[in-house]
């Protein structure tokens, strides 16, 4: 089966021009969300999914660039009729998802169950089959890897680069992974090109994609992709995202 990857959202907390905060769509027989910050509810109209359709997230993380859409992709479920919907997410997910949901007692009939994932959890929905693998990040974080048949695409959140997520990225047809910063900045909890790049040479990786771009990208992006490349070496496609890009495998 043709696995479908819609990118949503490719850009971060603070705002520029064309890229919503993070999410993205994978479709196999039926769509699954992953993280639903900021304009990924907007973006999910865009490329053409009604909210009605979108009834199960997986959350990468609860920072508010990640999560801050998801009480209003429920809400809208609820004015179309649909009050239930499954979401799952990394420690803490639960108590953060009632503590904001409890500020508006109009909602209090949404019928929203949260399942808690940890790394290493396998599972599957609407067809896909579904692993977790712990992320490096300033609080419990994970990455997804999503299978159908012999196909498979990794999507890493927010995370340094690991060798838990190039665990979980081996042999991946299409590896979305965040990288924040051009070089030569030095950071932690997030990724820069050239140690994405090391991480993942010889991984067996087809393609990847960059996503989470924060504004110091702007006009660095070709720049990044070279700097990946000399870490990565030859033999696997290398591409910065965009908003409302699809990408079949």
């Amino acid at each position: 089966m043709e696995i479908e990857v819609t990118l949503l959202g490719t850009g971060v907390g603070i705002p520029h021009s064309g890229r919503a905060q993070a999410g993205l769509v994978i479709r196999g027989e039926k769509p699954l969300l992953f993280d639903c910050g900021a304009g990924a509810l907007l973006r999910l109209a865009e490329a053409g999914f009604l909210p009605i359709e979108i009834d199960v997230a997986l959350l990468t993380h609860l920072h508010l660039d990640h999560v801050s859409d998801l009480l209003a992709l429920a809400k809208a479920r609820w004015l179309m009729g649909e009050r239930s919907m499954k979401v799952f997410g990394p420690e803490g997910t639960q108590e953060w998802f009632e503590t904001v949901r409890g500020l508006y007692p109009y909602l209090v009939d949404l019928d929203v169950s949260i399942s808690v994932v940890d790394p290493g959890d396998e599972f599957t929905l609407k067809g896909l089959k579904i692993r977790a693998g712990e992320a490096v990040h300033s609080l419990p974080a994970l990455g997804y890897r999503i299978e159908s048949g012999n196909k498979a695409i990794v999507y890493s959140g927010d995370t340094e680069p690991t060798e838990s997520v190039r665990d979980l990225a081996e042999g991946a047809d299409l590896l979305i992974h965040e990288c924040s910063f051009p070089e030569p900045f030095v950071v932690t909890n997030h990724s820069t090109p050239r140690r994405l790049g090391e991480n993942f040479r010889g991984a067996g990786i087809k393609r990847i994609v960059l996503t989470h771009l924060y504004p110091q990208t702007i006009g660095c992006e070709a720049e990044m992709v070279r700097d990946v490349l000399a870490g990565l070496g030859p033999g696997v496609g290398v591409e910065i995202g965009l908003d409302l890009q699809r990408i079949q495998i």
